[in-house]
């Protein structure tokens, strides 16, 4: 997926939560916004120059920087799980649509040993990602109706 995709996919992932689960508090509205914001993050690889989809697409590493990120949320504004929650759903969220594309990536290593990838997607393909990001506007925005009526 490219960055409007994942941006997309994690909206409508969260807000299908949010309204599934009738979750009816701002905090949630903002973790929604700021993981969805987040959501492109992993693939800061490609301009780091690091392997593609080998770091910062493990959920290994996803926990490890989601406490990273929540201790430091913690020291600074006294909310560890504000932190930790936006990191979390952020990469967790564009490892899942990163599975839905042809190129396989380990998300488990190093316990699993073979790579994996569903291959239902190019994640160029402009259309699945400009029809996330539209569904994903719809679906936050039917949420946000639900919470204010």
């Amino acid at each position: 997926m490219n960055w409007l995709g994942h941006i997309g996919g994690t909206l409508l992932l969260l807000s299908l939560i949010g309204y599934l689960l009738d979750i009816r508090c701002l905090e949630y509205v903002m973790l929604v916004l700021l993981s969805s914001i987040l959501s492109p993050l992993p693939d800061l690889d490609l301009r780091l120059k690091i392997p593609h989809r080998i770091y910062t697409h493990n959920f290994f590493v996803v926990i490890a920087l989601s406490i990273a990120i929540g201790y430091l949320t913690h020291v600074f504004f006294k909310n560890f799980i504000v932190g930790f929650l936006v990191i979390f759903l952020a990469f967790s969220s564009h490892i899942l649509f990163d599975l839905l594309t042809y190129k396989p990536f380990r998300p488990l290593a190093p316990i699993q040993k073979r790579a994996i990838a569903l291959r239902l997607v190019r994640a160029s393909n402009r259309v699945v990602n400009n029809l996330l990001l539209i569904l994903g506007i719809v679906s936050f925005s039917i949420y946000l109706i639900r919470i204010f009526i």
